[in-house]
């Protein structure tokens, strides 16, 4: 409590007091809480508080950056970062507090059509981003670049790939991931020019509903890309039915052949979630690439 105090007085120098903390659960990464302040003028305000090892900061400044980038499209609702930095040698990443609801019946069809609306109006020539982030602990490399199909290949199969192998993955699947790699223009062949700006791990735990029924997205792993990748990590951890499917592609069609695109998207996320958390992964790394190199 008294370092959270000394960090929100260092990052708010006009903080009165600390009136109420509670650890918020479902975090796996960072320590989460909400915390009621009170500032000198007498207003206050609830917060979203989140802190790690000093170490932890580029993550949070790569957050940061992420909803701010969000935040400039003006198509979903963003919380709008308010403070980070280190202080008694933590790392601290502060949000205003969001209150939540359960979806309503509507919820998923107006999630799908900001989502629309993000990729729309952010849609460009630009793949990757002028710095490198974070897919939940993993970094995630940005490097620009003209091609997309190359970009995916070298930056998101490719690099998981050779982490895997540092790991020991599989003479199998490293086989497989590498002709993957190899034939990466084939497979994406047939999708937009255009890329937008993605929030890079969108899936259930990410993406919220307001007290008005409104979608906000937090915890971006932010770049440039092509707007099929969105569905990757959705396909995975979405929890998304179809009527939010059927309302995003009425609102913002996708080319044909889109889901067999979105497999590849959808290894990149395995590969990752096999890098971190294990053998776990394994089989549905083996089964979803095998199916890939089939089509």
């Amino acid at each position: 409590m008294a370092d959270l105090t000394l960090a929100l007085q260092h990052l708010f120098p006009s903080l009165d007091a600390v009136e109420q903390v509670s650890s918020i659960s479902g975090g796996c990464i960072s320590e989460a809480r909400r915390v009621r302040v009170r500032f000198g003028d007498g207003r206050s305000q609830d917060l979203f508080v989140k802190s790690n090892s000093e170490s932890f900061v580029d993550n949070f400044k790569a957050e940061w950056d992420g909803l701010t980038r969000l935040s400039c499209v003006d198509a979903i609702q963003i919380p709008q970062p308010l403070a980070v930095g280190v202080v008694a040698g933590n790392s601290w990443l502060v949000l205003p507090w969001l209150e939540t609801s359960s979806p309503g019946v509507d919820f998923f069809e107006r999630f799908a059509k900001r989502l629309a609306a993000l990729h729309r109006c952010s849609a460009g020539m630009q793949v990757g981003l002028p710095r490198d982030n974070y897919l939940g602990s993993a970094k995630q490399v940005n490097t620009p670049s003209t091609d997309w199909a190359e970009f995916f290949a070298v930056h998101r199969i490719g690099y998981q790939l050779r982490w895997a192998v540092r790991q020991g993955v599989d003479d199998c699947l490293r086989r497989d991931c590498e002709q993957i790699v190899r034939r990466m223009s084939e497979l994406l062949a047939g999708r937009e020019a255009t890329t937008s700006l993605l929030h890079g791990d969108l899936w259930s735990g990410n993406y919220l509903c307001d007290t008005d029924g409104e979608p906000a997205l937090i915890d971006p792993a932010v770049y440039h890309g092509c707007r099929e990748a969105e569905f990757g990590m959705l396909k995975l951890f979405g929890s998304c039915p179809a009527e939010f499917y059927d309302a995003y592609l009425a609102d913002f069609p996708l080319p044909t052949g889109w889901q067999q695109r979105v497999q590849v998207y959808l290894l990149y996320h395995l590969l990752n979630h096999l890098n971190l958390f294990g053998s776990g992964y394994l089989s549905q790394c083996r089964s979803t690439a095998a199916a890939i190199l089939r089509y």
